[in-house]
């Protein structure tokens, strides 16, 4: 059979020994070649983590075992296997998830650029581009189960969206582990995606606030928010995603800004963002010189401005960052140097670590899961410029922190990596 002949099939259907073609360029999967017999279960988890939704296949080509005889050549592949074919295998699931994590952040930071285009001149195509792309947000942030929050390469998406994608993400994973259901979680990605639309109206140089701001620059750059109201208004945005969007500067002490609003006055869905921009702002200012680590970004929130904020939210929203949030540096308990990727809710002590080993590439080396090494564990945290220049280039801490959700593993597999 050619390969035009090839069959189709829904990637939901694929089976170990099935021979098939992915019709990508070779940056777009981790494999080594394009067409292939699916040997392993993992594998047919990396190609469904590419975002296909059919590939064709060839049945010609293919082995397909019964049941039992599977089973059979699965078990006796598994005894068989190496170290290193295990090793590598786990390195490119490694690298295909966090190339859709990637992928789909960079869709969306390209998607909000094209609505931001749309907004003045075409309000409703923008409100129905913004409700569409928040729609698909919250459907796969709910169809992956137990996620994680995954950092990202500060080259994935457009720079000039990573702010509104970042705390979409954030917003949206936060609101998953308060409880909030599905209507309501894309309220708040709306609310979180289109917060700064106002700052369209505003001169270039007064979009980023400043505290070199005089008192009228910074009553200009507060208009961002009435500005933003009215434009969602405009687009048709329903009122409960306005009223977000006009309290995402708000606190529930009052020391916000524009009504400088307090407590009851404000909305669980503004609380939740409120916080979460406040920390991308932290760790993403407009002036890169200022920023600071996630881990002290959390340890300011909770130490010295915990009053702004929903305590309930603020204490949810530590646990799911965890103590050393994703863009960490951290020392390890053994001595060496680490880069926090990725943290699990539920495990908020034990993130998944990128660890300095000069032995091995940095490409080639695999994230290391703190919960399966109940001897290993985070000793402290450090800035970036503290690191040994070696250390530094190895692990390549990004001036800007991007994060994204990741799909947790499943308990089997974590056994299986041991």
């Amino acid at each position: 059979m050619s390969d035009h002949q090839a069959r189709f099939i829904d990637v939901d259907e694929l089976r170990v020994g099935m021979y098939i073609y992915l019709d990508l360029g070779w940056i777009g999967h981790p494999f080594a070649l394009n067409n292939f017999k699916i040997v392993s279960d993992s594998q047919i988890e990396t190609i469904r983590g590419l975002g296909l939704k059919r590939l064709r296949w060839s049945p010609e080509h293919s082995d397909l075992a019964t049941p039992d005889t599977a089973s059979t050549a699965a078990d006796t592949a598994g005894e068989a296997r190496s170290p290193t074919a295990e090793r590598r295998q786990r390195l490119l699931d490694q690298q295909a998830s966090l190339a859709r994590c990637e992928r789909e952040f960079s869709d969306a930071t390209r998607t909000f650029r094209d609505i931001l285009k749309l907004v003045q001149t075409q309000p409703k195509p923008a409100r129905e581009r913004a409700e569409a792309m928040v729609d698909d947000l919250v459907g796969k942030l709910l169809d992956q189960g137990e996620c994680f929050i995954r950092l990202l390469s500060e080259k994935a998406g457009e720079k000039s969206s990573l702010h509104a994608i970042n705390v979409t993400a954030i917003a949206l994973l936060l609101g998953k582990s308060l409880g909030l259901d599905a209507a309501a979680l894309k309220l708040l990605g709306l609310g979180a995606l289109l917060h700064d639309i106002g700052k369209i109206e505003l001169p270039e140089r007064l979009r980023w606030r400043d505290d070199g701001f005089n008192a009228a620059e910074r009553k200009l750059f507060q208009q961002h928010v009435d500005h933003g109201v009215e434009l969602a208004a405009r687009m048709g945005i329903e009122a409960e995603a306005c009223g977000i969007i006009a309290q995402h500067h708000e606190y529930v002490d009052g020391s916000g800004f524009p009504r400088q609003l307090s407590g009851e006055s404000l909305t669980q869905a503004s609380r939740i963002l409120g916080l979460v921009n406040y920390y991308d702002n932290l760790c993403n200012p407009a002036n890169p010189v200022a920023a600071i680590t996630p881990h002290k970004s959390l340890s300011l929130m909770f130490a010295q401005f915990r009053q702004k904020f929903d305590a309930d939210i603020l204490g949810v929203f530590i646990r799911m960052m965890g103590v050393y949030p994703p863009g960490s540096m951290v020392v390890l308990t053994d001595g060496r140097h680490a880069l926090v990727v990725s943290v699990n809710s539920s495990r908020p002590l034990k993130p998944r670590v990128l660890i300095h080993d000069p032995r091995i590439p940095r490409d080639d080396a695999l994230v290391v899961d703190l919960e399966d090494e109940p001897a290993l564990g985070i000793r402290r945290s450090l800035k970036p410029d503290q690191l040994p220049r070696a250390v530094f280039d190895y692990l390549s801490p990004g001036q800007r922190i991007c994060y994204f959700f990741e799909r947790a593993r499943n308990p089997l597999d974590r056994r299986g990596s041991r």
